[in-house]
């Protein structure tokens, strides 16, 4: 190396120390500075966003009393920083410090001030002219010197790269991890993710997801459904692989039906275009078999099951379901397609409900069963067989009890957390609500009107929930019927069914009763009882006819 190049050097780097001293020599006082607070979320959903506006503000609120720093004004923007001049509130506040209004900046981080070289470039060269005397962080410390502007700058480019990358580096690490048979996402219901990143079964909820498959294969509703999970304390981990931070779930229909409809849930993996077989990949466990899928959401091959994931079909919505998905045909077994037709006779129109085979190969194909042939049979059938008796009430009792106690230590596990989350909400409902008693600019106030109102409303709907489950605790105490209701509900139980207006109501008994119906020649020719009423033929504990007991 020349010596006019090793000199050039030594001069560059004596004149970069004499600047750091000479940032070093002069230091304002601070304290009389009037900050601006602020804070930016982009417009992507919530729940990826570091920090919402309010739990920004606050800390950022939380800095300047602790550094005894004055707060001028309040400012939050819902938009991305990724492309410069698409914030309006960004703008005007970097122009109200050219006008001499304000002195510091108070932010959660510097990528909630830029996100693009054109604002980045603009803040740092605001700091050079002394237009912008101060910035503070929450979570990131900044000192108004030449090393102090250089880490800025730093923060601020690896701020940039971190937008310009984020979406390919997703896209593209996503694709080759489900290649691997990785999972990124969040873990699907009843597994868990391991280092690798491989789903596992989860244990109790790996079982309690296999038993809404089993329940939904028996022709149960998918609000019965939602409401044994719910029951039987599902639970999930906050965290990867941290069980300490398991928060109770709360399933809907919807959901239900989403994980029913998911393919995954045989072992295959989709995204975008492709399909992946996780089973070829490692040793993953499947749920549920491809014929017992297929089975529950009546479909004839995986081409369309494929295709129907992610589908839902809201309940309600299918005039046609009594009894739908458990009534099979005698001739081929197959499941057999239900329906409502309308007749005119005489200035009336009746409605019909009917079940009828629509396998090409069946020799049924095409032919009507209207399905009082079932309703018929059921009433008969608890006529003939009557639960009503001592045994079966002994019983009735024993098990009852059981589950009661096994609801009571769910509810008290609900109870705890929900009680948690109240007191946690509550105590950030006060911080705000001081803030706004404090606050005596107008407009900074107005910010915090809506995160407290909804702060309200989270509290209100975390004591409504806690007021059910308390409710329903007591309610259950006295779930357990006399012996002389119990003798009167079954006796009676024919005749109350003959009035049901409902067939919803109507479809929710006979599921209680009977698991599936097989219709062969006009008739009913097979069925399967459910429980609790299947273990009581079997111990011969009912009553025949009108009879002695069995």
């Amino acid at each position: 190396m020349s010596e006019t190049n090793t000199t050039t050097a030594r001069d560059l780097f004596e004149a970069f120390k004499l600047g750091l001293a000479s940032d070093n020599i002069t230091e304002n006082d601070i304290t009389s500075y009037r900050y601006v607070i602020y804070a930016r979320k982009s417009t992507e959903s919530e729940e990826r966003q570091a920090r919402s506006l309010s739990d920004q503000t606050l800390e950022c609120r939380d800095l300047a009393n602790n550094n005894k720093l004055t707060v001028a004004k309040v400012i939050q923007e819902s938009e991305s920083a990724k492309e410069p001049d698409i914030r309006p509130k960004f703008r005007a506040m970097l122009e109200d410090f050219n006008k001499g209004k304000y002195d510091g900046i108070i932010a959660w981080h510097p990528d909630r001030l830029a996100r693009n070289m054109k604002d980045a470039g603009e803040m740092i060269d605001l700091l050079d002219k002394k237009i912008i005397k101060d910035l503070k962080f929450v979570s990131f410390t900044f000192e108004n010197n030449t090393m102090g502007k250089m880490l800025l700058g730093i923060a601020f480019v690896l701020s940039k790269q971190y937008s310009d990358q984020l979406s390919d580096n997703v896209k593209r690490g996503i694709r080759r991890s489900i290649e691997e048979g990785k999972f990124l996402n969040k873990a699907k219901h009843g597994y868990y993710k391991d280092r690798n990143q491989f789903l596992r079964p989860d244990g109790e909820n790996y079982q309690l997801i296999k038993n809404a498959f089993r329940m939904r294969a028996e022709g149960t509703r998918l609000e019965e459904v939602a409401d044994y999970l719910n029951e039987h304390n599902y639970t999930r981990a906050h965290r990867l692989l941290d069980e300490s931070k398991r928060q109770a779930h709360i399933f809907t229909q919807k959901t239900i039906s989403v994980i029913l409809r998911d393919p995954f849930y045989m072992g295959i993996l989709k995204y975008g275009g492709n399909t992946v077989y996780l089973s070829d990949l490692y040793d993953f466990v499947p749920m549920i078999e491809v014929e017992e899928f297929l089975k529950i959401n009546k479909l004839s091959d995986l081409k369309k099951a494929l295709r129907l994931s992610g589908k839902y079909f809201k309940e309600g919505s299918i005039k046609a379901n009594l009894l739908r998905g458990i009534v099979f045909c005698g001739e081929c077994g197959e499941s057999m397609t239900s329906g409502i037709t309308n007749k005119k006779s005489g200035g009336k129109t009746t409605s019909y409900y009917y079940y009828r085979c629509d396998n090409q190969e069946c020799a049924m194909r095409g032919k009507s069963n209207r399905a009082h042939i079932i309703t018929d049979f059921v009433y008969d059938f608890l006529e003939k067989n009557k639960f009503a008796s001592k045994p079966t009430y002994d019983k009735y009792v024993v098990e009852m009890n059981k589950i009661i106690g096994e609801r009571e230590r769910e509810i008290d596990k609900e109870l705890r957390s929900f009680s948690q989350s109240k007191l946690q909400k509550e105590k950030k409902f006060e911080q705000i609500k001081n803030l706004i008693l404090n606050e005596e600019d107008k407009e900074t106030a107005g910010y915090f009107k809506g995160d407290l109102k909804a702060c309200e409303n989270e509290i209100d709907d975390l004591g409504n929930k806690i007021d059910e489950l308390k409710a329903i605790k007591n309610k259950n105490k006295t779930a357990i019927m006399t012996f002389s209701e119990y003798i009167e509900l079954f006796d009676n139980l024919p005749k109350l069914m003959k009035k049901i207006k409902r067939m919803d109501d109507l479809d929710y008994i006979l599921r209680k009763i009977c698991l599936n119906f097989t219709i062969k020649d006009g008739k009913v020719s097979n069925f399967t009882i459910n429980s609790p009423f299947r273990e009581f033929m079997k111990q011969d504990v009912i009553l025949t006819s009108r009879g002695a007991e069995n």
